[in-house]
């Protein structure tokens, strides 16, 4: 029995996936990507509107942040007599999306039978 848990401890921390899977795991991490994706660059209201059942400011804003430190989401800043700030997904947020939605485009070509 203990060579059990043994093995599966070790299954666990060998796991190179398991940090990028909690990640996305995280509650509307994986719903931005998607508004992303979909609605290509939006501002933060917008964002919030296009995700269903529309979480909090401050939930919103914190995987904002968290995705933006990924490398995931671009964040930028316009300047005007009103500051807007406009999200969109990286290369690395397109990639990410691709694998969320389970797309073959990913997968090798199918050939004919």
């Amino acid at each position: 029995m203990k060579s059990e848990a043994k093995l599966k401890q070790n299954l666990h921390a060998s796991c190179a996936a398991e940090p990028i899977l909690k990640f996305f795991a995280q509650e509307w991490t994986s719903h931005i990507v998607a508004a992303l994706s979909r609605g290509g660059t939006l501002r933060f209201g917008q964002l919030r509107r296009a995700l269903p059942g529309a979480p909090s400011a401050k939930v919103l804003s914190a995987r904002l942040k968290a995705l933006e430190a990924g490398g995931y989401v671009a964040r930028r800043e316009i300047e005007g007599r009103v500051r807007l700030v406009e999200y969109s997904l990286t290369d690395a947020g397109r990639a990410a999306d691709l694998v969320l939605a389970g797309t073959e485009a990913l997968a090798p070509p199918r050939t004919s039978p």
